[in-house]
């Protein structure tokens, strides 16, 4: 059973939520929208919602994966920390041959690739809480590692808008190898295991093993399957907001490019900033209160903010609308994200946790395409600017209701 650790040794277990943040925040509006804009603008919706789709089913398929590996490592440096080294890598590669592309084509391959850079640095990276902490700390490490995603959200957001909006895309994808390599050491020097964990491995073959990757006994988990769609709806509701934010700029708004590139970076800061307390202050208070209670406020909140943009057009209005949604994400982000630790089961948590990341990309990838599938043809066919955005928004406030009902049909007193 892991032992109480002190603060220092919590933050340095979450330092490379920041890295992994940082590359998702600087990619994703800012460095792929300018490469959407300029290799393939007059179908830009559908480029950009298709090809983050095809990366998610990628991180999907490859995080368990990683996962099994990483279970089963036994070596004098741990389990994790092998991953994090050649993750660490291939992911700073990725970012400059996405940056310098000079095709669509090049930007899709290197969309794929990254998925798989970042997820086998991630896959490994996220059982350190469940390997390190106990539970009764677990909600506060979730607490910090919400904070360090919401701190890249803000900084990688801000950066990458800012110098992609000032011509320097390459820039931005310096700053956040830089940024990616100094939090992911700083990891593995501070969050180092121990002798015996770095040579207990779980036991048996890795080939027999890969084969049961995907296989959860849902009838002996089953609060795992509510946590499962909970989590599927609200980040799928989420990142429907998140993608085509800066293109609903722009077309319903009707700024210009670099403005909304600068709005959708500022925006992301004054959110962000105040987030940050709500991400530890909702971790910590998991711990006492319960997981279940703040998830389902999360998903309340979410949707109230949903409703708020299907209404508004004002950027200063939106940006009240962005502070509620942010709200129920901050929170959501600490106590789901807790209760998933508590569940999985110990010995296989890298590959629980891969699994559990199926409702995260999945949720994402579904949005993805939902976004690319809808907004541009349902335009199109209703002569609009704005209504194929509205139509996405509207089923994304529903998603955020029914992920609150399945949280509440979770067996127990989580």
């Amino acid at each position: 059973m892991p032992v109480r650790l002190p603060w220092y040794r919590l933050v340095a277990i979450n330092l490379f939520s920041l890295s992994l943040g940082m590359v998702s925040n600087t990619l994703e509006p800012a460095v792929l929208g300018h490469k959407v804009l300029e290799l393939v603008p007059d179908r830009k919706s559908m480029a950009l919602g298709f090809t983050t789709f095809a990366g998610l089913i990628v991180a999907v398929l490859w995080q368990p994966i990683i996962g099994v590996f990483s279970d089963r490592t036994r070596s004098s440096w741990g389990r994790r920390a092998p991953y994090f080294i050649v993750g660490t890598l291939l992911v700073v590669a990725c970012l400059f041959m996405i940056a310098l592309a000079p095709s669509f084509a090049i930007v899709v391959i290197g969309v794929l690739a990254i998925q798989v850079a970042s997820n086998t640095v991630q896959g490994p990276g996220q059982a350190l809480i469940p390997d390190q902490v106990p539970v009764e700390q677990r909600g506060t490490a979730s607490g910090l590692k919400a904070a360090f995603e919401i701190l890249a959200f803000v900084a990688g957001r801000q950066i990458s808008g800012q110098l992609v909006a000032a011509g320097s895309v390459v820039g931005a994808v310096a700053v956040t190898s830089a940024v990616f390599g100094l939090a992911t050491l700083f990891t593995l020097l501070a969050a180092r295991e121990s002798r015996d964990s770095a040579a207990s491995g779980r036991q048996g073959g890795v080939w027999e093993a890969l084969s049961q990757t995907f296989v959860v006994d849902w009838k002996a988990h089953p609060a795992f399957v509510w946590w499962f769609l909970n989590r599927f709806l609200f980040w799928g509701g989420f990142i429907a907001l998140n993608t085509f934010l800066l293109f609903y700029m722009i077309d319903v708004v009707q700024m210009q490019p670099s403005e909304a590139q600068r709005f959708v970076g500022n925006l992301s800061t004054v959110i962000g900033l105040v987030l940050l307390l709500v991400a530890l202050s909702s971790g910590w208070l998991s711990d006492r209160v319960g997981r279940r209670p703040l998830v389902a406020a999360a998903g309340i909140l979410a949707a109230i903010g949903t409703a708020t943009i299907l209404v508004f057009r004002s950027p200063s209005l939106l940006v009240g609308s962005g502070a509620i949604i942010g709200l129920g994400v901050g929170i959501f982000l600490s106590a789901n994200w807790a209760l998933v630790t508590d569940i999985v089961p110990e010995g296989e948590a890298a590959r629980y946790l891969g699994i559990a990341n199926i409702a995260t990309a999945g949720g994402s990838g579904l949005a993805r395409f939902l976004g690319g599938a809808m907004i541009d043809p349902i335009n199109s066919l209703t002569g609009s600017r704005e209504f194929g955005y509205l139509t996405l928004y509207a089923l994304t406030m529903i998603a955020f209701l029914l992920g609150t009902a399945a949280i509440l049909r979770l067996p127990g007193r989580a």
